[in-house]
Protein backbone atom coordinates (compact mmCIF):
# COMPACT_ATOMS: atom_id res chain seq x y z
CA UNK A 1 0.00 0.00 0.00
CA UNK A 2 3.21 2.15 1.01
CA UNK A 3 4.78 1.76 -2.13
CA UNK A 4 1.19 2.28 -4.71
CA UNK A 5 1.02 5.67 -2.45
CA UNK A 6 4.75 6.81 -3.23
CA UNK A 7 4.59 5.51 -6.83
CA UNK A 8 1.08 7.80 -7.57
CA UNK A 9 2.93 10.63 -5.75
CA UNK A 10 6.05 10.50 -8.14
CA UNK A 11 4.12 10.29 -10.95
CA UNK A 12 1.63 13.12 -10.26
CA UNK A 13 4.54 15.47 -9.65
CA UNK A 14 5.98 13.84 -12.81
CA UNK A 15 3.15 14.77 -15.28
CA UNK A 16 2.85 18.27 -13.08
CA UNK A 17 6.67 19.14 -14.21
CA UNK A 18 6.00 17.97 -17.73
CA UNK A 19 2.86 20.40 -18.14
CA UNK A 20 4.62 23.40 -17.13
CA UNK A 21 7.43 22.30 -19.16
CA UNK A 22 5.00 21.97 -22.10
CA UNK A 23 3.17 25.46 -21.31
CA UNK A 24 6.70 27.81 -21.39
CA UNK A 25 6.60 27.15 -24.75
CA UNK A 26 4.79 29.78 -26.96
CA UNK A 27 1.66 28.42 -29.18
CA UNK A 28 3.58 28.87 -32.74
CA UNK A 29 0.31 29.84 -34.48
CA UNK A 30 0.30 32.55 -32.20
CA UNK A 31 3.82 33.58 -32.82
CA UNK A 32 2.70 33.23 -36.74
CA UNK A 33 -0.53 35.30 -36.61
CA UNK A 34 1.57 37.93 -34.70
CA UNK A 35 4.42 38.13 -37.22
CA UNK A 36 2.12 38.20 -40.20
CA UNK A 37 0.13 40.94 -38.54
CA UNK A 38 2.66 43.35 -37.59
CA UNK A 39 4.88 42.46 -40.97
CA UNK A 40 1.90 43.83 -42.69
CA UNK A 41 1.32 46.59 -40.96
CA UNK A 42 5.01 47.44 -41.01
CA UNK A 43 5.20 47.22 -44.98
CA UNK A 44 2.15 48.45 -45.73
CA UNK A 45 0.48 45.44 -47.21
CA UNK A 46 -2.29 43.07 -46.43
CA UNK A 47 -1.46 39.63 -45.01
CA UNK A 48 -2.09 38.16 -48.24
CA UNK A 49 1.21 39.93 -49.71
CA UNK A 50 2.94 38.39 -46.57
CA UNK A 51 4.74 34.83 -46.97
CA UNK A 52 6.39 33.18 -43.85
CA UNK A 53 8.88 30.61 -43.25
CA UNK A 54 8.13 28.04 -40.01
CA UNK A 55 8.66 29.26 -36.77
CA UNK A 56 12.73 28.22 -35.26
CA UNK A 57 14.63 28.56 -32.29
CA UNK A 58 16.67 31.87 -31.99
CA UNK A 59 20.89 30.81 -32.60
CA UNK A 60 21.50 32.08 -29.00
CA UNK A 61 18.80 30.22 -27.56
CA UNK A 62 16.80 33.27 -26.21
CA UNK A 63 13.23 33.32 -28.52
CA UNK A 64 12.17 32.42 -31.61
CA UNK A 65 12.74 34.06 -35.14
CA UNK A 66 10.34 33.82 -38.34
CA UNK A 67 12.06 34.44 -41.35
CA UNK A 68 9.55 36.00 -44.08
CA UNK A 69 9.00 38.08 -47.09
CA UNK A 70 6.76 41.05 -48.07
CA UNK A 71 5.89 41.66 -51.63
CA UNK A 72 5.35 45.59 -51.07
CA UNK A 73 4.44 45.54 -55.39
CA UNK A 74 6.25 48.49 -57.03
CA UNK A 75 8.36 48.94 -54.15
CA UNK A 76 9.70 45.18 -54.52
CA UNK A 77 9.71 42.17 -52.02
CA UNK A 78 11.16 42.84 -48.52
CA UNK A 79 12.68 40.37 -46.91
CA UNK A 80 12.57 40.55 -43.09
CA UNK A 81 12.82 38.30 -39.83
CA UNK A 82 10.17 38.57 -36.22
CA UNK A 83 12.43 38.02 -33.22
CA UNK A 84 10.34 36.84 -30.22
CA UNK A 85 11.72 36.58 -26.90
CA UNK A 86 11.40 32.93 -24.70
CA UNK A 87 7.91 33.97 -23.96
CA UNK A 88 6.74 34.60 -27.35
CA UNK A 89 6.45 38.08 -26.84
CA UNK A 90 7.35 40.09 -30.26
CA UNK A 91 10.35 41.63 -29.58
CA UNK A 92 11.63 42.99 -33.17
CA UNK A 93 11.32 42.65 -36.98
CA UNK A 94 14.58 43.30 -38.73
CA UNK A 95 13.95 44.15 -42.63
CA UNK A 96 16.79 42.59 -44.22
CA UNK A 97 19.71 44.76 -44.93
CA UNK A 98 21.49 44.55 -48.78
Amino acid sequence: MRHSALLLATSLGLALTSQAFASDRPDPGKLTTRCLDEAADKFDVKNDYIQLQGVKAAESGAGYTIEGTADAGIDGKKNFTCQFDKKGKLANIVPESK
